[in-house]
């Protein structure tokens, strides 16, 4: 047990200092002895033994404090990589990490509508990884897995999904075994806007803070949550689908079930269908003929497109669909309180008065008390964010493990 014991105690030190310098993205031993409050010793033997096996690397010296010179060190970013992919109505944005989390390469391409509402979606997600892989140009063995942002409603623990409202073909697959079992590799999924939050709290707006909300404003609206550095799953995972509250009883029926959500009022599916009910009554706008000779043609994409060129209708339902997000953001704001919440998403990144309008309802809902603490930014990481966060969440998995398994079967690298 004793025994046991120091292995168990070697492999937490060895992770508590390569965590720190993955956070500090560069430390000198003093620095770290310091902050983690293991002795110079300890983290002596520890860098030298991450050094050995090329998880570190000496990226030079600091100033100096008196005497010499400390040598700084950093990740080895490319001793491992990780992929990530997100899966949305519209697009399917894959990208290679390396291990300082910084983007190696990029693949994205249309989702194939048809497929959504079958098996067959999974055949893309497979083409999809396969060739940012190849673009990526990166050894497999240096991979060290999978991570997929998908649409809630899911289970991330069991790796299954269950009943996305818009993508009828993924409801009740087990995407984490299919993929685990075809690639070889581990993989894990995760509701995309959790994953969106996780990528900007470590690469994005959300840096330096713990506890974060993220609202997703696209084609669908979905939410994620971080308490104290840690996704909020809720009991056992669930939390977060702010998008499929009711927010107006009377409201339409979503494609949830419910009638009133969020996200039948403000989506980007809603805003579709409002534009083609305001149509039909009479409504002038740009996409008027248009719509009139095929419904279909006009996307939220075109909608946007038409309110940056100065279209009344459009500007008009992309102006109701914030202010519904607005009043939601306030009511996290009371139930949460969050150091800081970040809001996304096609319409946000499409239409900045989007932002800015959503801002401004969601702090008049709220304590004037509170409004000097409240804190509400646009996300960094735009479309990528989803893709980022998902390989992100592997990195998070590998820091956290006993570096041991990968010491002993992986080679030793220059």
């Amino acid at each position: 047990m004793r025994g046991a014991n120091n292995r168990r105690v070697k492999s937490l030190n060895r992770s508590t200092v390569l965590q720190y310098i993955r956070k500090q993205g560069q430390a000198s031993k003093a620095d770290i002895a310091a902050q983690t409050h293991l002795s110079f010793t300890a983290v002596k033997n520890i860098t030298d033994e991450l050094l050995s096996y090329s998880f570190i690397s000496e990226v030079g010296y600091d100033e100096s404090t008196g005497g010499r010179k400390p040598l700084l060190y950093k990740l080895k970013e490319d001793r491992f990589y990780s992929v990530g992919l997100h899966l949305s109505v519209a697009r399917i944005h894959v990208v290679v990490l390396n291990l300082s989390g910084g983007v190696h390469a990029h693949y994205e391409t249309e989702t194939n509508p048809d497929a959504l509402q079958s098996n067959a979606i999974v055949d893309q997600l497979i083409d999809c990884i396969e060739d940012a892989i190849v673009k990526s140009n990166v050894d497999r063995t240096r991979i060290l897995g999978i991570g997929m942002a998908i649409p809630g409603p899911l289970d991330p623990f069991g790796g299954v999904v269950l009943s996305p409202p818009n993508m009828k073909g993924l409801a009740g697959l087990p995407l984490k075994q299919l993929m685990t079992d075809h690639f070889g590799i581990e993989t894990l999924i995760e509701k995309d806007a959790n994953l969106i939050a996780l990528g900007e709290y470590w690469h994005g707006a959300a840096r330096g803070k713990r506890n974060v909300f993220y609202l997703d404003a696209d084609v669908g609206i979905g939410s994620g949550i971080i308490i104290d550095g840690k996704l909020h799953y809720g009991s056992p995972y669930g939390a977060g689908e702010v998008g499929h509250g009711t927010i107006n009883i009377d409201g339409p029926r979503c494609n949830c079930g419910n009638y009133g959500c969020l996200e039948a009022v403000a989506s980007g599916l809603a805003i579709e269908r409002r534009a083609g009910e305001e149509i039909r009554r009479g409504a002038e706008t740009s996409y008027r003929e248009r719509y009139l000779a095929d419904e279909k043609s006009v996307s939220i994409a075109a909608i946007l497109d038409a309110a940056r060129d100065g279209d009344s209708l459009s500007q008009q339902l992309l102006t109701e669909s914030a202010r519904y997000v607005g009043i939601a953001v306030g009511n996290v704001i009371h139930l949460l309180m969050p150091e800081i919440i970040i809001i996304g998403g096609a319409l946000t990144h499409a239409y900045p008065r989007y932002f800015e309008h959503t801002k401004e309802i969601a702090m008049s809902r709220i304590f004037a008390s509170f409004a000097d603490h409240i804190h509400i930014y646009k996300a960094e990481l735009g479309v990528l964010g989803g893709a980022i966060g998902a390989g992100t969440l592997v990195l998070e998995q590998f820091f956290q493990k006993d570096l041991s398994e990968w010491m002993d079967m992986k080679p030793l690298l220059s």
